[in-house]
């Protein structure tokens, strides 16, 4: 299991760039939905963050949104010897939505690299919400979305067998940050053994058997830690859960 890390990891940039605060909120499909006054305020009353590799972007009680810049940033929740990875956010992506609904909800993250990321207050995007129906609608339909992937996910647990779950994470994360590549399709990122684990909710052991299976049967291959999918229908079929 992966130790629990400090929430002391949150280093505010000297001086708050206003361009890089507006290119920031630029990639967010929400905050675009604001008039340009309102867009404009928005700047001002944002501060830039950044966290390091395997650090928090915030302690898990803050009480605010974050729009990430770049890097991309880990949510997830822990019990006593396990992890479960709820979601992978990149730039343009908001992290702490739910804040906007129940203040007590606990937001804990991880940065999977080097991150740079805006903070709100969450008074501040309610009220951007009050003033702003579009901005608003923008949100309700982010919530949307998240709550359909996290039903699907449920419903995956519950109903499909942990190999056909890792390869539609690998199907997932490929279309996400797959690049094409002459033998197929490489993931640009690189993810461990532990870390599909904890997104389809299994153990490491048993994803390792699942990857080597799908090596054998011509499905992926491995480039210096980095997965290429050579066969995508193949993955597919596995993934919905017949054989090829």
């Amino acid at each position: 299991m992966t130790a629990p890390v400090a929430e002391s990891t949150v280093l505010p940039f000297v001086g708050g760039d206003l361009d890089i605060k507006r290119r920031i909120l630029g990639r967010s499909e929400v905050f675009t939905a604001l008039d340009d006054g309102l867009f404009a305020e928005t700047v001002r009353r944002s501060t830039l963050v950044r966290a390091q590799r395997r650090r928090p972007i915030a302690p898990k009680t803050d009480q605010a949104l974050f729009v990430v810049g770049s890097g991309r940033v880990r949510l997830l929740r822990r019990s006593d010897d396990r992890e479960l990875t709820l979601d992978y956010v990149g730039p343009g992506g908001l992290i702490g939505e739910l804040r906007l609904v129940d203040e007590e909800r606990l937001v804990e993250t991880t940065a999977c690299e080097r991150v740079e990321a805006i903070r709100l207050p969450v008074p501040f995007v309610l009220q951007l919400i009050a003033e702003s129906s579009k901005f608003g609608l923008e949100m309700v339909r982010l919530i949307g979305r998240r709550r359909l992937v996290a039903e699907e996910r449920i419903h995956g647990f519950l109903t499909r067998s942990v190999e056909s779950r890792v390869a539609e994470f690998l199907l997932w994360v490929a279309g996400r940050h797959g690049v094409p590549d002459s033998r197929g399709t490489l993931i640009g990122v690189k993810f461990t053994h532990q870390e599909i684990a904890s997104y389809v909710g299994s153990t490491r052991e048993t994803v390792t058997l699942i990857l080597g299976d799908f090596r054998r049967r011509g499905l992926i291959l491995v480039d210096h830690r980095r997965l290429v999918l050579i066969d995508r229908p193949g993955l597919e079929r596995h993934a919905s859960g017949s054989r090829p």
